[in-house]
């Protein structure tokens, strides 16, 4: 069936719904997709797991159905994590929703299957599997989501400080989560006794992930600093920083830019309207206020084309070849930027 459900429903049908055999959560955002199923893991409570990779399937169709109907050796309940490298193994898929029994569910995780994909299809088409999609959250939404992770930990984030921690985490909502786990251990915090997070805090906090602070790396390419560019370059390589996650920042700052130029060109001062803005983090406020100034319309267009382009060459490339091609634009940004000052 295709999911019609919210988030936090589908997470809670793993442990509620025996009629279903096969959950699939996949689509274009693969922090949420790892979250998600490690969510529904979480709600089977004390289960025995068996890892499955799909490529395992394509010669034998009939591993699945045999494990889903399988008991535990140690009396206890299963459950099957498979994992969709590619669309294949649509026998082995097909055999399960169709064996007469199968009491240990599979949660499946894939990327991004497009409508009309055939594994998509046939779990869409079934009465006994259940799938959700991920798509990228805007910034707004991320930031949603952060204010909500805050408040089960026991921590009242305001949406400044939410916003904040999205843009260094780089809208990867695992890193999101991480730290606010840092930040409710620090302040001691639970569901029982909740604390107001502090801006300070914060900032300690954050010193400890620089090397993940892509927002920091986005500043330079959107600011041309091209002599500490290189040296950030190697540091994002070191810490394995992917090339896509780059890519996709610089496309939310793109987009923020170019909502706030807009305003400039019609005749707003912008420095008002950056200070005006509750979603930019006021140690930030003067490095937008020099980007919106850096940057016109025409040009911000311009590179949101070009960076929709190579995300489509990254997705395409190998991961050696990726690295390689992430570098070289990042280079050719800032030096575009150099030049629109």
């Amino acid at each position: 069936m295709s999911g019609k459900l919210r988030e936090q429903d589908f997470i809670a049908a793993a442990g509620s719904r025996q009629d279903i055999r096969l959950f699939l959560v996949f689509g274009q955002d693969e922090s949420a997709i790892a979250s998600i199923a490690s969510a529904m893991v979480v709600r089977l409570g004390d289960s025995e797991a068996i890892e499955i990779d799909s490529s395992k399937l394509r010669s034998d169709p009939a591993l699945l159905a045999d494990e889903a109907a399988s008991q535990s050796l140690f009396g206890g309940t299963r459950h099957i994590r498979l994992t969709f490298a590619r669309e294949e193994a649509l026998d082995a898929v097909a055999n399960l929703l169709s064996a007469e029994h199968a009491g240990n569910p599979v949660i499946a995780t894939a990327g991004d299957l497009k409508k009309g994909s055939k594994l998509r299809t046939l779990v869409e088409g079934s009465q006994r599997a259940l799938s959700y999609v991920c798509y990228p959250p805007s910034e707004g939404e991320a930031i949603d989501q952060a204010v909500a992770m805050a408040s089960g930990l026991g921590l009242r984030l305001d949406r400044t400080l939410a916003a904040h921690i999205v843009r260094y985490t780089g809208q990867d909502r695992r890193l999101a989560a991480m730290e606010l786990e840092k930040l409710s251990l620090y302040y001691d915090a639970g569901p029982d006794r909740m604390v107001t997070v502090e801006r300070d805090a914060l900032g300690a906090l954050a010193a400890e992930t620089a090397e993940e602070d892509i927002g920091a790396l986005v500043n330079q390419l959107m600011n041309g600093d091209i002599k500490l560019l290189g040296r950030n370059i190697v540091e994002a390589r070191a810490v394995g920083i992917e090339g896509i996650r780059v890519v996709r920042a610089l496309q939310r700052r793109v987009a923020q830019l170019t909502g706030l130029r807009a305003k400039v060109e019609a005749g707003a001062d912008a420095g008002a309207v950056v200070r005006g803005n509750r979603t930019i983090f006021w140690k930030e406020q003067d490095v937008f206020i020099r980007q919106v100034r850096q940057w016109n319309s025409v040009r911000l267009a311009g590179l949101n084309a070009h960076l929709i382009e190579l995300e489509a060459r990254l997705m395409a490339a190998g991961a050696d070849l990726g690295e390689t091609m992430i570098e070289q634009e990042m280079v050719r940004v800032a030096r575009a930027a150099g030049r629109s000052r």
